[in-house]
């Protein structure tokens, strides 16, 4: 396996400190503070931070320093809508190219989701909110998601984006559905999983998965609904 390089080690150390809060939003650094934290020179760092601005996580201001940006309503309504987009893509792409994996997907992502649903609600009645062998059932035998419900729920909104895009074989669509949903901070926005919210969200987004199949206009109606439902509640 190839040695990572500076950059690259760079670019993750950063991104994960923006991700993770460490660099929380609106918070100011620079290229010589980021490189003495790192222990690098600053070429490999300043490559990063240009990766990271173009990628819209930050703004090099010159002569400032670097700010570490928050998400605009304008911005996030844009990612939202990029990623219903790719769906919507993706959706078309397949129901040509192979539409009876799309029907059994369909069945079984409604299955994980009333699974997943019926299992939150069981670990929302812990107070303790421990490990619940509902929610790994829930999970269709994959690893344990996190065992806070809206962790869970959030997780498997992305899972499903992507397992539809994997039917479709492109790549490219899976870079920018991890690249949008790191901008959106999509693990950390869960206000659409909790009250008031959540029974509307999980009728919502049931509604779209039964209709991966359906007729085009029907689909796009279920998709416009869940796209109105991230929107109300992340922006």
């Amino acid at each position: 396996m190839p040695r990572q390089s500076l950059r690259d080690e760079a670019y993750h150390i950063i991104y994960e400190q923006i991700i993770g809060g460490a660099l929380a939003k609106g918070a100011v650094t620079s290229e010589v503070q980021l490189s003495r934290q790192l222990d690098m020179s600053r070429t490999p760092v300043r490559a990063a931070l240009q990766q990271l601005e173009n990628e819209g996580f930050l703004r090099i201001i010159p002569k400032h320093g670097v700010l570490v940006l928050d998400s605009s309503a304008q911005r996030v309504g844009d990612l939202l809508e990029l990623l219903t987009a790719l769906l919507l893509y993706a959706v078309t792409s397949v129901r040509l190219r192979d539409e009876a994996a799309l029907g059994d997907l369909s069945r079984q992502l409604v299955h994980e989701l009333e699974s997943l649903l019926a299992a939150s609600d069981e670990l929302s009645l812990e107070i303790s909110g421990g490990y619940s062998p509902a929610l790994e059932i829930a999970c269709d035998h994959r690893p344990a998601l996190e065992p806070a419900g809206e962790l869970a729920l959030c997780q498997f909104e992305y899972d499903f984006v992507s397992r539809v895009i994997a039917l479709s074989h492109n790549q490219e669509m899976q870079q920018t559905l991890a690249n949008s949903a790191s901008r959106l901070f999509w693990a950390g926005n869960k206000k659409r999983w909790i009250a008031p919210y959540r029974l509307e969200m999980g009728d919502t987004l049931h509604s779209l998965l039964s209709r991966l199949t359906a007729d085009t206009d029907s689909f796009i109606e279920a998709m416009n609904k869940y796209l109105h439902m991230l929107k109300k509640t992340w922006i």
